[in-house]
């Protein structure tokens, strides 16, 4: 299990606002993966993953006013 944060700076957050975006904010994420030994010579390792506020908040390149929105992240 993990855990971290992502924070943008102050200053990087005012210039956002000045140019007529949403400031970038604090990315938060969360980690669960774990390992099991299925055969003698095979291990399997799930993973998933889960980020909130992905990039600060920053806008969507399609549509800049529009925020990214949370993501999941599944692997094998």
């Amino acid at each position: 299990l993990g855990a971290g944060l992502g924070a943008a700076s102050p200053c990087l957050a005012w210039a956002d606002r000045r140019a007529g975006l949403p400031g970038q904010g604090t990315e938060y994420h969360l980690e669960l993966t774990y390992q099991a030994q299925v055969t003698p010579w095979m291990v399997v390792q799930p993973d998933f993953q889960y980020v909130l506020n992905p990039s600060g908040g920053m806008g969507d390149p399609s549509c800049p006013m529009r925020r990214i929105g949370n993501e999941a992240v599944f692997g094998l």
